[in-house]
């Protein structure tokens, strides 16, 4: 397969057609460079068709956001639960419905001025316009999946139109107009592959995963069938059985760092940055980077100290949480299956399970509180010389290490303590929180790059990028497809892929759907950490209901929303330990049916007389 570098250039994207979001449907986008500038030469065609693409990769990658606020993968160390995940949203809650339309216009006009070009051969032609549709494809998924129903706009808007745009009649008008420019985009995607450049390959990735949630809130409506006796299901298993010329990674760690940038063979697409102009503080390095300094870890008496004084110094914000790390299972050495931590025969043969009283005592903590809850639990070693957090995170799933921080670890090549009083654990700062420590006890590795010099500091410049589609995800669409198609066995085969060439785990064995889906559940979320995947795949979990969503019926209550966040809090002799609730962040999420969809914001009807309260979404009038 060739590689070609094709950084894109985000950062000057102004002269491609950046517009300001404020009016209700931008319509200038291109007036100050004129169409003869813009459309008269294929070297700035090109340039306007690849300046559109971060508004369409962004519409992924700020997917992140959901799995950070209202999933418990991760808890924000400096501003706590927000209302959204507490189930205080409202109908005024902004998510974006409206602010996405200077990209779609820019959509529409490559459609429209390719078509029209007499500078561009047939070839261009068919390329530029299956690019635009996949973008307008990607955005108004975005917009499908937060709030089922959506302006359509498929055509350049001008002075003199009618600006009182309904909304779609029915969630699966909306993903009829979806997969109608899918399908049509996926004809004319070129097959080469181009570092950063949409192709054949990233259309079928996307159209598999558009499949799977089309079809869990349309109940797979036959008229979104591609044809007569091809499903939802069975058009996402041949989208990726099309896919060619990638595969998995062994080394999933570089899939996301400076080693697999353009090298790895399952990326799909990604996003890219230059380091002629991007600082750690331009990625999300800043915000997975704490910030402690050897005068901090002195001034609280923790410890060891950094060999380098001042080694993390980023704005730490999100932490990988206990219940995250719990579905990372770990190769039990007496039976060789994978399960809990805390249920493999060399955890339980060498701990015992302790009350609250005991773990009060023997485990300093912050507040009494967090040893409370249904999820709190506590251990000691009962072997001389045996280290709990040893016991706890060898012979992990290989993603752990690759993912995740944690008491023990060596990161950027520092020794990390994480138990009490260790050196880059919650102790380690002058307040509870906001000082950009691990509230957890966790940190993050995936997604940050490992050769920051001299150190991770926020100003340090660096390349970077964001992975949107790779093979990996593909796989457990398929999958997750074939599970609802009941062919078991071909989705545990499918499922197993990942879990063994990523994760080093012995195959899973499930010969029934309730055990598939319990595995499968498990896999994609350690697969997918970080990579905004995890609070939409529980929604669509929750719509098909029965073994995806806890044996419930379909649209009911998902219990994963409503959990706490947890951590690990260890001993400073690493003698014991005790899983609490996190109490700065830790506020109770709640979860209701209603939130399957957002809400129709409050001024997007106020502001267009086309809609009306009585286009609200359930439960937000």
């Amino acid at each position: 397969m060739k590689y070609n570098k094709y950084i894109l250039p985000f950062c000057l994207t102004a002269m491609v057609g950046l517009q300001s979001c404020g009016d209700f449907l931008d319509t200038y986008p291109t007036e100050s460079y004129g169409d003869n500038v813009v459309w008269s030469d294929q070297g700035t065609v090109d340039a306007f068709v690849v300046g559109n693409y971060g508004n369409a990769y962004d519409r992924f990658l700020e997917f992140n956001y959901w799995d950070r606020v209202f999933a418990n993968n991760m808890i924000n160390c400096r501003s706590g639960c927000p209302g959204e995940a507490r189930g205080l949203m409202e109908n005024t809650f902004g998510w974006g419905l409206n602010d996405r339309f200077g990209a779609i216009r820019n959509c529409n006009l490559i459609i429209e001025k390719v078509a029209a070009s007499e500078v561009l051969d047939e070839s261009y032609k068919k390329r530029y316009t299956a690019e635009a549709k996949m973008m307008r494809a990607m955005i108004y998924y975005d917009l499908a999946r937060r709030g089922g129903r959506f302006m359509w706009v498929d055509r350049v808007l001008t002075e003199s139109d009618n600006f009182e745009i309904p909304l779609t009649k029915s969630i699966e008008e909306s993903y009829g107009y979806v997969l109608k420019d899918l399908r049509e985009a996926i004809t004319d995607l070129p097959e080469e592959v181009v570092s950063g450049r949409l192709n054949k390959n990233s259309g079928l990735a996307l159209l598999s995963e558009v499949c799977l949630t089309a079809a869990a809130y349309t109940g797979n409506a036959a008229g979104l069938h591609v044809s007569p006796g091809v499903d939802l299901y069975q058009e996402a298993v041949d989208a990726v059985n099309a896919i060619r010329g990638v595969s998995l990674d062994p080394n999933y760690g570089d899939i996301f760092n400076e080693n697999g940038a353009y090298s790895s063979n399952e990326i799909i697409l990604a996003k890219y940055w230059s380091a002629d102009n991007t600082s750690m503080v331009n990625t999300d390095m800043q915000s997975l980077t704490p910030n402690v300094l050897n005068s901090n870890v002195e001034l609280n008496g923790c410890g060891p100290l950094f060999k380098v004084g001042d080694m993390f110094e980023g704005w730490l914000e999100y932490t990988p949480t206990q219940n995250l790390v719990d579905d990372y299972l770990v190769v039990d050495q007496t039976t060789n299956k994978a399960v809990r931590w805390s249920e493999s025969s060399q955890f339980v043969n060498n701990t015992r399970a302790i009350t609250r009283d005991e773990a009060l005592e023997k485990i300093e903590h912050k507040d009494p509180n967090e040893l409370t809850g249904a999820h709190f639990k506590a251990f000691e070693v009962t072997t001389p010389g045996v280290n709990i957090s040893d016991l706890m995170y060898n012979n992990r799933d290989k993603r752990f290490e690759a993912s995740i921080v944690h008491d023990g670890s060596v990161f950027y090549g520092e020794n990390i303590a994480m138990n009490n009083h260790g050196n880059m654990s919650r102790w380690a700062t002058v307040r509870y929180a906001q000082d950009h420590v691990p509230l957890s006890n966790y940190g993050t590795r995936k997604c940050m790059y490992t050769n920051l010099s001299p150190r991770p500091f926020w100003n340090v410049t660096t390349p970077y990028h964001k992975v949107v589609f790779r093979y990996g995800r593909a796989l457990l669409n398929k999958a997750e497809a074939l599970l609802r198609l009941n062919r078991v066995s071909e989705a545990v085969e499918t499922m197993n892929q990942t879990r063994t060439i990523h994760g080093g785990l012995p195959a899973s064995t499930a010969a029934n759907l309730a055990d598939a889906w319990a595995d499968y559940k498990i896999e994609r979320r350690v697969e997918l950490f970080y990579e905004a995947d995890f609070y939409f795949s529980l929604l669509r979990w929750g719509k098909y209901g029965n073994e995806a969503n806890d044996g419930k019926a379909p649209g009911s209550v998902i219990d994963e929303l409503c959990e706490p966040a947890t951590f690990i809090e260890i001993s400073k002799d690493r003698s014991a330990a005790y899983v609490g609730n996190v109490q700065f962040s830790n506020d109770e999420r709640k979860f209701d049916t209603r939130s399957y969809l957002f809400p129709i914001t409050k001024s997007v009807i106020n502001a267009n007389p086309a809609i009306t309260d009585a286009d609200q979404n359930p439960g937000w009038e």
